[in-house]
C-alpha cells in the first residue's frame, strides 16, 4: 500500500530499532511508495513512511 512520505525532521531523527520477521510486511509498503514516487525519490527506510 502506497503511504505518505514523512519529511518531518523532527519525527526522522528519532532512534530506529533493527527490523524483525514481524516487520516484513513493511517491505510491499516501501516498494508501492517507492515505485509511485519513482520519479522524486531514489531511496526510502521504514521511518520515511511513518513506522
Amino acid at each position: 500500500m502506497e503511504k505518505k512520505i514523512v519529511r518531518d525532521v523532527l519525527f526522522l531523527s528519532q532512534v530506529s530499532k533493527p527490523a524483525s520477521q514481524e516487520d516484513l510486511y513493511l517491505a510491499k509498503d516501501l516498494q508501492d511508495t517507492l515505485l509511485a514516487n519513482r520519479e522524486t525519490c531514489v531511496g526510502l527506510a521504514a521511518n520515511m513512511i511513518g513506522e
